[in-house]
């Protein structure tokens, strides 16, 4: 590999390549993943479901606003009765005291199957990850402590890692996932066994620094009457974009996601997702809420496919945004590909400013315009945080909105 494998590199593509050059000890599996890899490179614009979001430009050229309350030193939720797992770049620390129902280990990667088989950015992090991450919850089992999994990062060398969750028959668990830190590229790829009538909880909050670029994918599978749960919040960096992949793959299984986006300067978010239903009588809510000031850019794009077995379907989704200047952007592209033919299936998307007369109102009551301003976009992404069910959760998400606001 002495000649590039990539055609017309990129810097950050060059970058990248080089960073796993250098990497000592490659393995051949590392080798044949950045060789797939290579033959696409980095996503573009060109790509369809990328043409918001495109890893090839490295992101936009990032400004002093906002670089982040996140940073890889500040610790979320300190004080919080956790079991925590830090991941430093790459490099992956778990606790040495033992939870009851729940196993750790750091397993190799060529142990369990690849998730997102034909993803360029997983095939990418395919290459730089040698091991895995696995946490084992035992059916019937109900963790009593969240787990925080910190993903810290600082550096310009592109870092990657990846994370299983196997959650046995009837257990139950709440994982929580940070960002924080500044890289010049992290990738994290995660995967999801959620057995028959388990339950799993999953928060995740991105704040990192603006120059940072973020690649973020789960992907969960579904049995009969599993249910999946959970909310994320990002201030967005240079680039960050969080992939959700969910497939109900047995009857009855159900899922409420909820995601929110708060961006300024330049900083760009993206939540995309695929919730594929084929098992019967299957239930799934999604919300999004978008707010962006400055030349923040906010995207989503959302698809639910209902394969022909997937009868009795109840799905909706609704996407929401708020611009709060000129040149603040949303890109909204919600989806449904359905063959089967009874079901209940809808979507919704809208995009405005903030209401004039709400603000008249909220200013003849003794707000200034700041606050009110303030207490109206609290509002419109409370829909999304109000309904976390652990506080210290709740706190740390509401702590990141009002120190955004507070830059008003």
């Amino acid at each position: 590999m002495s000649q590039s494998l990539l055609i017309n590199p990129t810097a950050l593509e060059s970058g990248i390549e080089a960073a796993f050059l250098a990497r000592a000890g490659i393995s051949e599996a590392s080798r044949d993943a950045f060789a797939r890899f290579a033959q696409t490179g980095l996503p573009n614009r060109r790509v369809e479901g990328w043409r918001w979001s495109d890893f090839s430009a490295g992101g936009r050229a990032p400004d002093a606003a906002n670089d982040g309350v996140a940073t890889a030193d500040h610790v979320l939720f300190a004080e919080a009765d956790f079991v925590r797992i830090e991941i430093k770049g790459g490099a992956i620390e778990t606790p040495a005291e033992e939870i009851n129902g729940l196993a750790l280990s750091v397993e190799p990667a060529a142990s369990l199957p690849q998730a997102f088989d034909s993803h360029p950015l997983a095939a990418l992090n395919a290459a730089f990850t040698d091991h895995v991450l696995v946490l084992r919850v035992a059916p019937g089992a109900k963790l009593e402590k969240p787990i925080h999994i910190r993903h810290a990062f600082a550096g310009d060398e592109p870092q990657a890692t990846r994370v299983h969750i196997d959650i046995g028959e009837g257990a139950t668990a709440t994982i929580i996932e940070t960002y924080q830190g500044y890289g010049a590229f992290y990738s994290a790829l995660g995967s999801a066994n959620i057995d028959a009538k388990a339950t799993l909880t999953r928060y995740v909050l991105n704040d990192t620094h603006s120059r940072s670029i973020i690649h973020g994918a789960f992907q969960a599978d579904l049995h009969q009457e599993a249910h999946l749960g959970g909310v994320s919040l990002s201030t967005g960096a240079a680039l960050a974009r969080h992939e959700t992949t969910l497939d109900c793959v047995r009857g009855a299984a159900s899922c409420d996601i909820k995601s929110a986006a708060l961006v300024d300067g330049v900083r760009h978010s993206d939540f995309t997702s695929l919730v594929r239903f084929a098992g019967p009588d299957c239930e799934t809510r999604q919300t999004h809420k978008g707010v962006a000031r400055d030349k923040g850019r906010n995207v989503f794009q959302g698809k639910f496919l209902v394969e022909r077995p997937a009868q009795k379907t109840d799905a909706q989704m609704r996407a929401d945004a708020l611009l709060l200047s000129d040149m603040a952007d949303a890109n909204h592209k919600p989806e449904l590909e359905i063959y089967a033919d009874d079901v209940e299936c809808a979507h919704g998307s809208a995009c405005g400013a903030l209401d004039e007369d709400a603000l008249f109102y909220m200013r003849q009551r003794g707000l200034d315009l700041g606050e009110a301003r303030a207490l109206l976009i609290a509002a419109f992404v409370g829909d999304v945080i109000d309904d976390i069910e652990d506080e210290a959760v709740q706190v740390a998400f509401r702590q990141i909105i009002d120190a955004w606001l507070g830059q008003s």
